[in-house]
């Protein structure tokens, strides 16, 4: 006997493995033999390529009829585009698994229509409060502006019609008694935006009238110059050019 045969081992021949067996399948499917990897004289050849299975495609999702609905209405009717495009979205999502490229159009087009109509709802009830509110002060107005048109030209007087024709004290006393009385009830007329400064005049008239009383001497000059102060103050004829037209 050789002596290297006599003093050789012997390997343990492998099971074949489930991948191995499967590779042979494809391999004698295709026709090609497989020799044992452990037989002698056993020479490995080059690799083959094999066929599996693929994946099939997958579809590329179309747009349901929900989905265009809600894309025109989205242009149309922006909030109800947007909730009908929600019940489209969770039902093609539960139904298929993804969303539609449509959906989403209708997505944006819905929530930015819906912004702008939004901004639009809230700047037109601004505009229409502010339009609201100032035709009510013309209407609150027009009792004074009506009053004040029966004595055409007081505003463009003297301190607004202030008595300054000389003459006895009682008559002066009498003629500013006048001009206070009228001034006090233009004030009772006029509303908010011409109260305060009506009032002032009226008050002022009064404070004049009491000091003659008391003193039984009129200081003319003094007293056109005081009303008069009173009377520039008051912005009157711009506030009836703007509210009595």
């Amino acid at each position: 006997m050789d002596r290297r045969s006599a003093g050789a081992t012997t390997e343990p021949v492998r099971e074949p493995s489930e991948f191995d067996r499967l590779i042979a399948d494809r391999l004698r499917s295709r026709g090609v033999e497989q020799s044992d990897p452990h037989a002698p004289g056993h020479r490995d050849s080059a690799p083959q390529s094999l066929d599996f299975p693929t994946r099939p495609r997958r579809r590329k999702p179309r747009g349901t009829v929900l989905d265009w609905i809600s894309l025109v209405l989205a242009v149309v009717a922006p909030p109800l585009g947007l909730l009908l495009n929600i019940v489209s979205r969770v039902t093609t999502r539960r139904r298929h698994g993804w969303t539609t490229t449509v959906a989403k159009v209708a997505t944006v087009l819905s929530i930015v229509f819906t912004l702008l109509l939004g901004a639009g709802a809230f700047a037109y009830s601004v505009v229409a409060e502010r339009d609201a509110a100032a035709a009510q002060v013309i209407a609150d107005a027009q009792p004074l502006c009506a009053e004040i048109a029966t004595t055409p030209g007081v505003l463009d007087s003297a301190a607004y019609g202030w008595p300054t024709e000389v003459a006895a004290i009682p008559l002066t006393l009498e003629a500013m008694r006048a001009y206070q009385l009228r001034w006090q009830q233009l004030a009772d007329l006029a509303p908010d935006s011409a109260r305060t400064n009506l009032q002032a005049i009226a008050d002022q008239a009064q404070t004049l009238v009491v000091s003659v009383e008391s003193s039984h001497a009129i200081d003319r000059n003094g007293n056109l110059a005081t009303m008069s102060s009173v009377t520039g103050a008051s912005g009157l004829p711009g506030w009836v050019e703007r509210h009595c037209g």
